[in-house]
């Protein structure tokens, strides 16, 4: 029973138009991501190629369009890399460190090629992300959990479903100034 209750709600979602997935613009079929360019005071290298990846595995999660080359696509997403930073953390009575973090502070915007013009407002996010001192990969871990957020936060931000704006009201319910 249990069964066959999963399996009528599966076909009633799909016959009714839900989908999974973030709201697109109108007429769009595909979507890419384009490599990741640093912003010029960011000195740490290789974090370029970390963050097209974490963009693009966001855009498989959670936009609904498949994913091609970006010469191909409809929709591209351009992302820069604004800031990665480390951080001194908690320290012991002796004063050794033993945990620090790190930020990843990134920027993208969604660019319609059909229209030759970017799709709503650029998005901007960031995340701090601690780790102990006790393991080498630590650090790593804690980048690649940082890249992760940051990633899913501009996606989310990027294919957000706009608000249409309000109607204005009628003239004939408008109030009368007298």
């Amino acid at each position: 029973m249990r069964t066959l209750t999963a399996s009528a709600l599966w076909f009633l979602c799909g016959a009714c138009g839900w989908h999974a997935g973030l709201g697109t613009p109108a007429g769009a079929r595909s979507v890419s991501v384009e490599v990741v360019r640093r912003e010029g005071k960011v000195l740490e290298r290789g974090l370029e190629p970390l963050l097209t990846d974490a963009l693009s595995e966001a855009v498989v999660d959670w936009v609904d369009l498949p994913l091609l080359a970006p010469a191909q696509a409809d929709l591209v997403v351009r992302g820069e890399l604004l800031e990665y930073r480390r951080r001194g953390g908690v320290r012991t009575p002796d004063n050794q460190l033993i945990e620090s973090a790190v930020l990843i502070r990134a920027r993208a915007e969604l660019y319609d090629r059909r229209r030759g013009k970017t799709v709503g407002a650029p998005a901007q996010a960031q995340e701090w992300s601690g780790y102990t001192l006790d393991d080498t990969a630590s650090e790593d871990a804690a980048r690649d959990r940082a890249l992760r957020h940051v990633a899913v936060a501009l996606v989310l931000q990027l294919f957000e479903p706009s608000e249409a704006a309000p109607d204005p009201a009628p003239e004939s319910l408008a109030l009368d100034p007298r």
